[in-house]
């Protein structure tokens, strides 16, 4: 879980968490109201630690964070070697003179963890339940295994009781300790402060001498890594000398060069093709080649054009002086035309040959340049990584010496300094013995509860959240089912009767509800590209989940865009689909005329006997006469009428040849033909129906439908080979559904505005 959902989990279990967090509260108080009181001492130390003193390698090269090195001065002031030696300064842990360990005096405040544990072990021995006493040990433990299991439980109640803790940010640490006994937790903090000062005084001692030995060693391997990378910098050299027969910035000039005249070539084909394509297309095409520029340049065919012009103006002539006689010479020029133009185009030929051959030496040139630049780009990228080998050895010379250079200079100031060194810590401010009690810890007990509740109610709201099948976000529904969510439906109006459900639906055709319904008929009809299908199945998991309310919608949303759609009843054991289709009238009945049609509506006992899909499967009326239509919008409807009764099994009938020569017909007659089946779990109807569908739409009920359900519904389907286009939520509460994260309905209900 994300974030987001984390923060939409608390929000809608605010209230169980905060009842939680109230009887924590509770308890809180009935602990802190049998505490004794406590008095808390406390010591200020500043940890200033010298620049030139070094405790670590690192401290070498760079200055330690501060927030590092405070935090290993709380853990010193927290180590079990320290305490140690508070414990013996103090005589905390004392023999007896049988050499048993003696009772530490009553200085430790009891904790709320077992004032709990006394408060159960008080209930359960009023109960006559106390648990028996552990049996006796048969060896009794020595005086040194006792002193050292008093040792351990001396240390485990210091550090129990004391708090260390840095002053914001600041180089001060402030050390803190809690007791019954106030003169007895100043003189600890006390002792603790000056353990701490020795402590760090032997310390410095022990770390100059083993880091002056370290660094001596680490000076001996720099000077050997310099040598050798001077070594591979010099070898490196010579080898790319002897290996490069020209420099870089030679090769660079050369590659700029063949790069301009190549583009110049390129430049020059292009040309050159553009005038071959035109003077190659002007030849095929037998146009007038003069309007050629290619053909017009020739001298030959400028000479062949002028003596075309002279026979013209010659036979022009001849026929303004001689008329109809001149006749023969007519043939005669007309003859030397056509041979003229013979000429002109075998000419037009050459000059195409020609431009075809410049064509190919200038592609030919082109591809002798590429090559040779392709050349040049090699050695160029192999001059480039020798340069940056070169480059990488430098630096790496220039880094070794810089290293040596620097824990040489280091060396020398710890040399010089090593007999300068200080604790590098100092108490600012000694502990006196409180004079009142710490509400501190009573306040820290009350807070550990109430949040020990709302923790409690946290983690029992997300192990509710993660045990819940029900199904609610549209990504759990895509996990479960390995399809995608074609949308979400409301609730709104979606209890209604079918009558007053498309009323509204036609009357309001810009409500959530009209939106939501267009929207998965758009799914639906663009499902598949290659192919729109015509036979849709509207099924689910189990009953109740909104089938018979959405395939009734959705075919008025198809019968609104024009496409003939008809709706096919197949839940032939719900006896309320027959009552609710009978109300519309048949389209025979609306063929009769408005009188017709108010009559028969008026007359209850006509149109109870009217035929439905009963009969039709048992052929005793056509199709038009077992139909019932929905008036606003023309939707056509087969369902079983009141007065039919089925003496066959609904499996039966629908495995039938007849019925599936029925969805045959109408699959022919109607551009969409939409059937309500029954839930898939419930009976096999749904199964026998996948066959004849072209997909098959899964509808699962929002905040309803468990995830088993609807695994082991799609499993059903599969068996048969069906195609499932995808799921649709039903019946979504939006006022709930928007609490669960970001989703469509907490959109769709901020931007209200676009639905009326």
């Amino acid at each position: 879980m994300n974030l987001r959902e984390i923060a939409a989990l608390m929000w809608r279990g605010k209230l169980s968490i905060l009842g939680c967090g109230l009887i924590g509260m509770l308890i809180g108080i009935v602990i802190v109201a049998r505490q004794e009181p406590v008095y808390t001492a406390s010591t200020s130390i500043l940890f200033e630690p010298e620049p030139v003193q070094i405790v670590d390698l690192s401290n070498v090269l760079s200055k330690p964070e501060s927030g590092t090195t405070i935090g290993n001065q709380i853990e010193i002031l927290n180590s079990t070697t320290l305490l140690e030696q508070v414990v013996k300064r103090l005589e905390l842990v004392t023999l007896d003179t049988d050499g048993t360990v003696a009772a530490p005096p009553e200085e430790t405040p009891q904790s709320g963890l077992s004032l709990a544990k006394e408060t159960v072990n008080d209930a359960l021995e009023a109960l006559g339940l106390a648990a028996p006493a552990p049996a006796a040990e048969a060896v009794p433990p020595t005086a040194e295994e006792q002193y050292a299991q008093g040792m351990r439980n001396a240390i485990g109640r210091l550090r129990a009781n004391m708090g260390i803790y840095q002053v914001n940010g600041s180089g001060v640490i402030e050390v803190s300790y809690s007791s019954l006994n106030p003169a007895q937790s100043a003189r600890i903090v006390n002792t603790v402060a000056d353990e701490y000062i020795a402590f760090l005084k032997a310390s410095k001692n022990r770390d100059v001498v083993t880091v002056i030995e370290l660094v001596d060693e680490r000076i001996k391997e720099l000077k050997k890594n310099v040598a050798s990378s001077e070594e591979d910098l010099e070898t490196a050299r010579l080898e790319l000398a002897n290996r490069q027969a020209q420099s870089s910035q030679m090769t660079s000039v050369q590659l700029t060069a063949l790069n301009q005249e190549l583009a110049s070539i390129r430049l020059r084909i292009a040309e050159s093709r553009a005038r071959r394509d035109r003077a190659r297309m002007a030849l095929a095409a037998e146009e007038n080649l003069w309007t050629v520029t290619e053909f017009r340049e020739s001298a030959l065919i400028a000479e062949f054009r002028r003596r075309e012009i002279s026979i013209r103006e010659n036979m022009a002539g001849d026929n303004a002086i001689a008329g109809g006689s001149a006749k023969r010479n007519n043939m005669r020029n007309s003859a030397l035309l056509e041979q003229l133009y013979e000429s002109i185009r075998e000419e037009a030929g050459y000059i195409v040959a020609a431009l075809e051959f410049e064509v190919e030496s200038l592609e030919q040139r082109e591809t002798q340049l590429e090559g040779m630049v392709r050349t040049l780009e090699v050695t160029a990228i192999e001059q480039t990584a020798d340069e940056l080998a070169i480059e990488r050895l430098e630096r790496e010379v220039l880094s070794n010496q810089t290293l040596l250079q620097t824990f040489v200079t280091r060396q020398k100031e710890i040399t010089e300094q090593a007999s300068l060194q200080s604790a590098g810590a100092r108490i600012l401010s000694s502990a006196d013995a409180p004079s009142s009690p710490d509400f501190e810890v009573s306040a820290r007990t009350l807070l550990g509860t109430v949040g020990g509740g709302l923790l409690l109610g946290f983690l029992w709201l997300l192990i509710r959240e993660h045990t819940s099948q029900v199904i609610r976000e549209p990504r759990d529904l895509a996990d479960v089912s390995q399809l995608p969510v074609l949308n979400s439906i409301p609730m709104t109006g979606m209890r209604r009767n079918l009558q007053t459900l498309g009323k509204k639906f036609m009357s309001r055709p810009k409500s959530l509800l009209s939106e939501s319904i267009r929207n998965l008929r758009t799914s639906i009809l663009y499902s598949d590209p290659a192919r729109e299908p015509k036979v849709v199945m509207f099924t689910s998991s189990v009953p109740g989940e909104g089938k018979s309310s959405l395939s009734f919608l959705t075919g008025l949303a198809s019968q609104g865009t024009g496409r003939r759609t008809i709706l096919v009843c197949c839940d032939f054991r719900d006896d309320q689909n027959a009552i609710v289709y009978s109300k519309f009238p048949g389209v025979t009945e609306q063929d009769q005329g408005q009188w017709g049609a108010s009559f028969l509506r008026r007359n209850r006992l006509l149109r109870d006997k009217r035929p439905g899909l009963a009969s039709y499967l048992r052929k005793e009326c056509t199709l038009a006469e077992a139909l019932t239509r929905e008036p606003g919008s023309g939707l056509d409807i087969l369902a079983l009428s009141r007065s039919e009764k089925l003496c066959e099994s609904p499996a039966d009938i629908l495995s039938s040849e007849r019925f599936t020569a029925v969805i045959e017909q109408l699959r022919e007659e109607y551009d969409l033909v939409i059937l309500d089946t029954p839930p898939t779990l419930a009976v096999t109807d749904a199964r026998l129906l996948a066959r004849l569908s072209d997909t098959v739409i899964y509808l699962v009920r929002w905040n309803h439908t468990s995830k088993n359900a609807v695994r082991e519904g799609l499993r059903e389907l599969r068996s048969m080979n069906a195609h499932v286009s995808g799921c649709v939520f039903t019946l979504v509460s939006q006022s709930q559904a928007r609490k669960y994260t970001d989703n469509e309905f907490t959109y769709k209900r901020r931007y209200g505005s676009y639905f009326s």
